[in-house]
């Protein structure tokens, strides 16, 4: 075990006993809730409310901003018909916006991966994102580029999700490096390199308008599913009969904030976790070419807030409440308020600043602000990770003692 690895499993350790080292010593344990029934609770209408206020209103918005995007007359067509051209920088700002946009709408429901958009492996949320099942496949988009503007059959439906999604529209919309990813023996990509800037910027373009176009699909896919009129998913999930599981599917849902958030966006770039072999890690940074991390992480924590909140209905805070812990909602709101300031303040991008964790020096600073959050740093995404570490520690502690639910297998263990 290496310095950096002892360190922070000294860390974890102490978050895991005492539901977070520096945090308030009154975190909430079994001995501290009184459980909650369905004779005094109404689970139904918190599914109902989850679902009619939160899901759907969701993945509609995400199917709304995609066609959009895809649209004949929408930003990216605009903005292919403008490259070479003197307005297509103003052009792509528009993208630029539309993307974040759209962008915003998928890091939010990330947070109730739950139902069709989880089923066969997470297969229709992975069309939306794949960053959590690990890097684009670059290569993979490259040939796809060259088929989709040679193939009159082409079909994206059959590659693979690494080489879909929101990820993929932001590498070939915005990433200023144009030559290939490919090695020598693909075809596809042969002259890729010999041809003009705007060729290249030309047919990436065109491909993403399939990409949007299949993010759009895999939306009104979900929202089918989850339709009366389609596979009618609500009426399973609001079924009383089911409560039981339906209960834990939303809470194993709220722990993406930390095995994604945390220990993957935050905690792999900064070299925090230890599954990042190097002082850092920049290559795992999810968004690199927008430097949208942090903002994905805020829009992240939006959606676990309101999760947690059941927007202006029901909610899990309903249910901690009347198990009599409301500190613990206390402390849930203040961290998560913390550390949305924390990214309205930090300048510097997640990139970046992992790229300036480069030496002993720097791996101290970062480890220090990572256990002493609320003191600021030269490395905010450190002190972030920190006061993430501060919800998930109450998440495993506090939260699923209140609410009688399981630790979810992905969360038993800790890599920071």
């Amino acid at each position: 075990m290496n310095k950096k690895q002892a360190f922070f499993l000294g860390v974890s350790l102490c978050g895991a006993l005492l539901a977070g080292c520096g945090a308030d010593s009154g975190s909430s344990s079994s001995s501290d809730s009184t459980e909650v029934s369905d004779e005094t609770f109404d689970f139904a209408g918190m599914f109902a409310n989850y679902t009619d206020n939160i899901f759907l209103p969701n993945y509609q918005a995400i199917e709304a901003q995609a066609k959009s995007l895809a649209e004949p007359d929408g930003a990216i067509a605009t903005y292919c018909d403008t490259i070479g051209s003197a307005t297509a920088g103003a052009a792509l700002s528009e993208v630029t916006v539309a993307w974040q946009a759209l962008q915003a709408s998928i890091q939010r429901s990330e947070a109730h991966a739950i139902g069709p958009v989880a089923d066969n492996n997470g297969a229709l949320r992975n069309r939306f994102t794949s960053y959590g099942t690990g890097s684009l496949s670059l290569c993979g988009i490259d040939q796809s580029v060259v088929q989709a503007n040679t193939q009159a059959d082409f079909d994206i439906a059959i590659k693979t999700t690494n080489q879909r999604g929101i990820g993929a529209l932001e590498y070939l919309l915005f990433n200023e490096t144009l030559v290939h990813t490919c090695p020598s023996q693909i075809t596809e990509t042969t002259d890729w390199n010999d041809r003009s800037i705007n060729e290249r910027r030309q047919l990436r373009c065109e491909y993403a308008l399939h990409v949007a176009n299949d993010i759009a699909d895999a939306a009104t896919t979900v929202i089918a599913q989850w339709d009366s009129n389609g596979g009618n998913y609500r009426s399973t999930f609001i079924n009383p009969n089911n409560a039981a599981a339906s209960l834990e599917s939303l809470s194993d849902a709220m722990f993406y904030v930390d095995v994604d958030v945390k220990d993957t966006k935050l905690g792999l770039p900064t070299g925090i976790n230890a599954d990042c072999r190097g002082t850092s890690c920049p290559e795992f940074v999810e968004s690199p070419y927008v430097e949208n991390s942090l903002v994905n992480i805020r829009n992240n924590l939006e959606g676990f807030q309101t999760m947690l909140t059941g927007a202006d209905g029901l909610g899990f805070d309903d249910i901690i409440a009347q198990a009599g812990v409301d500190s613990l909602n206390v402390r849930f709101f203040d961290n998560i308020r913390l550390s949305m300031n924390v990214i309205d303040n930090t300048v510097e991008s997640l990139i970046d600043q992992s790229e300036n964790i480069n030496d002993s020096v720097s791996e101290a600073a970062c480890a220090n602000a990572f256990s002493n959050p609320d003191t600021p740093s030269d490395f905010s995404a450190c002190n972030l990770s920190g006061l993430v570490k501060r919800i998930t520690d109450d998440l495993k502690v506090g939260f699923v003692a209140a609410v009688n639910v399981d630790l979810p297998d992905r969360a038993q263990s800790d890599n920071d």
